[in-house]
């Protein structure tokens, strides 16, 4: 079916007023912030991939008659959240019909009672979490994307936030989905504190890209604003020794929300500008919460790193982290220089393996003559995240997407041989589904098998995720 048939026919089905074949929106819902797509700019008059008409549903009936027409004629859909996905996951590459969420945004319910809410799913984080505050309550997931990244989105790629050592991911959120299955039929699931009615169908959901149906509401947990909210920083001349206090700090039982450990370079690259004229590592501590508990935790963490022989430095870089914690200007400046490269690769690891993953990391870096500034962020008492930022210059915008893919590449050889994830939080998307057999092995079996018994036909987010062509 030609665009200009396609979009007849799909007028006919949802209104005018929801389908568009006009090249700016064509382009805008073609690509995310992944860095090759700054590339392509310089490259191509128009991009290599691009959808053929965007349509942008009011409500779940409109999503199902989009799915069942697509299932019907076989044209490819692909879904579109706030569009500030790193790993290429709206990317439509078979063109097809793109999905743009952003008119389903309304809050449905707040259940006051049970501290939950329900939205639909193209509702921006923060548009979210300004409605709660209103009301003294907060979401508390704050991912880097926040002002631009949908409900669905977090949720579709497993996101997480900066909070997220008390708090959790978004899969601690999730109580209850509505779903557009590719056959076109509904799934949902409801408001449930747990259930032991086999596996959570919640989890088949969290984290797949899209590619097993279309999120269109979600009930989530929220809490009330936090009592009392204290920072407290320190500084480390050896960064195995502050590693070894968040440890120790995560297995004492402590919650602080936010415990971030900048590496020398990001500690200088960071925070040179708000005021940072120290030579070592700087760790951010958060306590929130009741004000009694809050003090109770901060007190035996601020002992654990004392002995930890950290030099305690006050609050106020991390207030000042806390103001500009969404500015990530010297990442996109790079990317948007011509043959300029920089990305954030995020890995994770148990405790007994990060600090062997985190020098085989700086080691390849520094063999390649790559910069490179570190960050551990998400702690868990069994392990914590490694946020790896790279930046480089080539002669030319073809030279920097083969350097790209090169360090990705790597990088994830490295981690697939110090037993560690590929990815804590972005998602995979284009970028790293050739390596995810690797460390799923059986598991991605039952990924490919449980797509093809939902979407025979490929018809949801292909090539998304898995390798596996149906």
């Amino acid at each position: 079916m030609t665009g200009s048939n396609l979009k007849i026919e799909l007028e006919k089905l949802i209104g005018k007023n929801k389908v568009s074949s006009d090249i700016g929106d064509r382009l805008c819902f073609s690509r995310d912030v992944t860095p090759i797509c700054y590339k392509w700019i310089d490259l191509y008059k128009l991009p290599p991939y691009i959808c053929d008409v965007v349509v942008s549903p009011e409500n779940t009936e409109d999503v199902i008659k989009i799915v069942q027409f697509a299932k019907k004629n076989k044209i490819k859909i692909f879904i579109y959240g706030g569009g500030s996905g790193v790993v290429g996951g709206v990317i439509p590459t078979e063109g097809g019909i793109t999905i743009d969420m952003s008119r389903m945004s309304k809050v449905v319910i707040l259940d006051e009672e049970s501290l939950t809410i329900e939205v639909e799913s193209g509702i921006i984080g923060q548009n979210l979490e300004d409605f709660l505050n209103k009301k003294n309550y907060t979401l508390r997931h704050f991912p880097q994307s926040i002002r631009s990244a949908s409900v669905g989105g977090f949720i579709a790629t497993k996101s997480t936030g900066q909070f997220s050592t008390k708090y959790g991911g978004i899969e601690n959120y999730v109580t209850g989905l509505e779903v557009v299955l590719p056959d076109g039929n509904v799934l949902i699931t409801s408001d449930k504190p747990r259930s032991s009615t086999g596996p959570d169908i919640n989890n088949f959901f969290i984290g797949s890209e899209g590619i097993f149906g279309i999120i269109t509401r979600a009930i989530l947990k929220i809490y009330k604003m936090p009592e009392k909210v204290i920072y407290h920083c320190f500084i480390y001349e050896d960064i195995f020794s502050a590693l070894d206090s968040i440890r120790e700090i995560m297995q004492t039982g402590l919650k602080p929300p936010v415990i971030r450990l900048y590496n020398r370079e990001e500690s200088r690259q960071k925070f040179a500008k708000l005021g940072f004229d120290y030579d070592g590592c700087l760790m951010i501590l958060c306590f929130e919460g009741n004000s009694e508990l809050v003090d109770a935790e901060s007190e035996v963490a601020q002992k654990i790193c004392t002995k930890m022989k950290a030099k305690n430095i006050g609050d106020e870089l991390g207030k000042l982290w806390f103001d500009n914690r969404f500015d990530t200007r010297h990442i996109l400046e790079k990317e948007e220089e011509f043959g300029g490269v920089s990305d954030a690769i995020e890995l994770a690891a148990s405790w007994s393996k990060i600090k062997k993953l985190y020098a085989d990391v700086e080691s390849y870096f520094r063999k390649k003559q790559i910069t490179l500034a570190s960050h551990f962020s998400h702690a868990y008492t069994t392990g914590i995240s490694v946020y790896n930022i790279f930046f480089l210059n080539v002669k030319d915008e073809e030279e920097a997407i083969k350097r790209f893919y090169a360090v990705w590449n790597d990088v994830m050889e490295i981690a697939l041989n110090n037993d560690a994830t590929i990815s804590h939080h972005h998602g995979i998307g284009i970028i790293k589904k050739d390596k995810l057999r690797e460390e799923l092995n059986e598991g991605i079996n039952i990924l490919e098998n449980l797509k093809e018994k939902l979407d025979p036909d490929n018809i949801i987010n292909p090539d998304k995720l898995i390798t596996k062509m149906i």
